[in-house]
């Protein structure tokens, strides 16, 4: 009886886990987006000499 009320809980929690709506696949899109930053495009300038 355990084992059931287990496997029973265990379906019921999963049903919270999926949305009501469905997300436009440019808005997924959007928040992969990468931006490039310094030193992405090319190598990065060296380090300033020591005195």
């Amino acid at each position: 009886m355990k084992r059931i009320f287990i496997a029973m809980m265990a379906l019921v929690f999963n049903t919270f886990l999926f949305s009501c709506t469905s997300d436009s696949i440019a808005e997924t899109d959007s928040l992969y987006n990468t931006q490039a930053t310094e030193g992405d495009d090319s190598n990065p300038p060296p380090p300033p000499p020591k005195k």
